[in-house]
């Protein structure tokens, strides 16, 4: 029996005396004599064909060549059978087609190997069997870098699902953290380089009637718990940058479905604690903030998705959440922890609406920095008065700019002012900040003092000298100036 090696040198000294296309060749060649026959019986060194030797040689025009006559002669001779068996075979080490071809991507993934790549997928011969060192082809396909051509055929084809992207990186990372940061990578690279066709094609999946409670969790974990440990951002941080509203709410509703699914296998005494143990879920997912300090709305703000920003917050309840737990027999009401850092730790709105980066700005402090008075306005539209009022007047960034003294030229000139006298803020940088607030409209402005009299002139008709205090707690060392209090 003729060897690979053979194969090939018989292929090259003929292919050498021929002046037309290899393509062209190899059809006439395959026609003579027994050639058919020894091409389909031969093995290399590995116990790989001829096909996967080209391949793993990266002579990629000429697999695609080899590829595609094969399909056709065989077939035209009656001899189907041949083509799966040839394209299903594996060598020693368990390596099938697909894995060859994965090998090759890394160097070329160009229309040729995409041809066979679509074709195999036709053919439906598998493409996540492990060799038998548990590597599978899809693996390959996805790290170091994903290669979007060849997915993107898995996509299109509907072959490709989340399980199986999943069960690719377990190959790779065992450690949980490893894992959930290369899903991470891989879904970011999508996003930025890919124009998330992935993360569009696995959020339809599993919002799809037949989709199961399974999927619909897998797909939740994919964009709310998985970390790129670098940043500490989710996918979710990076598809809220993209996503239309079609794409945005079946996001929503997936996460809706799958909190109630979870929450459904909790044994609670009431519906009340039905509905605290579920927020205290959607908190998991909607509070999550980068390296930076930074949740979802930071994100969204800076992408302009006004939209996307109000329909997060209005899953998120503004009152302390609680829950009935039994402790000795007896029922009593637990207030569940949201944000043990939060100025409001039991609160999910009020956790999410005063999370604060690095500088010690929070949301609203950036809706401010940007000028965006419709993203303010929707922001702080479901408070309480006494929050609204604190917000606005008392609760400042580490400079000690609250957002009225960011509106108000003078009083933040004054308060960053102390900021550098205090060695909080270094000169230059307080400098840079007064030429960032040169940006700041009058109608922010306006709307800050109007909002501020709003709820004054609510204390004074019901008998009150101020405001009631805020629900939520205020920094011990509040640097407000007293010119801001007047």
């Amino acid at each position: 029996m003729q060897t690979v090696a053979d194969i090939h040198e018989d292929i090259l000294k003929r292919n050498a005396k021929s002046a037309s296309k290899f393509s062209y060749f190899f059809v006439q060649w395959i026609k003579f004599n027994n050639n058919s026959d020894a091409l389909f019986a031969a093995r290399g060194d590995e116990g790989e064909t001829y096909l996967q030797f080209r391949l793993a040689n990266n002579h990629v025009n000429e697999a695609s060549v080899i590829f595609q006559t094969i399909l056709a002669y065989w077939k035209d001779m009656g001899q189907e059978e041949r083509i799966f068996q040839y394209l299903n075979w594996e060598d020693k080490n368990g390596n099938g087609i697909w894995h060859y071809l994965a090998d090759t991507l890394r160097q070329h993934e160009g229309p040729a190997t995409l041809r066979i790549a679509r074709t195999l997928l036709s053919m439906d011969i598998d493409f996540s069997k492990r060799n038998k060192f548990g590597m599978s082809p899809l693996s390959k396909m996805l790290l170091p870098s994903p290669k979007w051509q060849s997915l993107n055929a898995l996509i299109q084809t509907k072959h490709l699902t989340i399980e199986n992207i999943e069960q690719a990186i377990v190959e790779r990372a065992k450690e949980e953290s490893l894992r959930n940061h290369l899903m991470s990578v891989v879904f970011s690279s999508d996003i930025d380089e890919n124009r998330g066709l992935l993360s569009q094609h696995v959020l339809k999946q599993a919002v799809q009637p037949q989709a199961d409670a399974k999927l619909r969790a897998a797909t939740c974990r994919l964009f709310f718990d998985y970390v790129d440990v670098e940043t500490g951002s989710t996918a979710f941080f990076r598809l809220i940058t993209i996503a239309n509203h079609a794409m945005f709410d079946d996001l929503m509703h997936l996460l809706m479905r799958n909190t109630a699914e979870t929450v459904a296998n909790i044994a609670v005494p009431d519906t009340a604690t039905r509905k605290g143990y579920a927020q205290v879920y959607l908190a998991k997912k909607l509070l999550r903030r980068d390296l930076k300090g930074e949740g979802v709305l930071f994100k969204a703000l800076r992408a302009g998705k006004h939209m996307h920003m109000r329909k997060i917050t209005s899953l998120l309840y503004n009152d302390i959440v609680a829950v009935k737990v039994a402790v000795r027999g007896d029922m009593v009401r637990k207030e569940m922890v949201i944000q043990k850092d939060s100025p409001a730790p039991c609160n999910p709105l009020l956790s999410l609406l005063l999370q604060r980066n690095g500088d010690g700005d929070s949301v609203l402090h950036h809706a401010v920095w940007r000028n965006d008075l419709p993203a303010l306005k929707g922001l702080i539209s479901g408070l309480a008065p006494n929050d609204v009022y604190a917000v606005i007047k008392s609760f400042p960034n580490h400079a000690g700019l609250t957002l009225l003294a960011m509106a108000t030229p003078a009083l933040a000139r004054t308060v960053l002012g102390r900021a550098v006298g205090a060695r909080l803020v270094a000169p230059q940088k307080a400098a840079m900040m007064l030429k960032a607030l040169s940006v700041v409209g009058d109608d922010v402005r306006d709307f800050l003092n109007a909002r501020v009299k709003e709820v004054e002139e609510l204390a004074e008709s019901v008998g009150r000298r101020e405001p009631l205090p805020p629900t939520f707690q205020l920094p011990k060392m509040s640097p407000i100036s007293s010119a801001e209090s007047h």
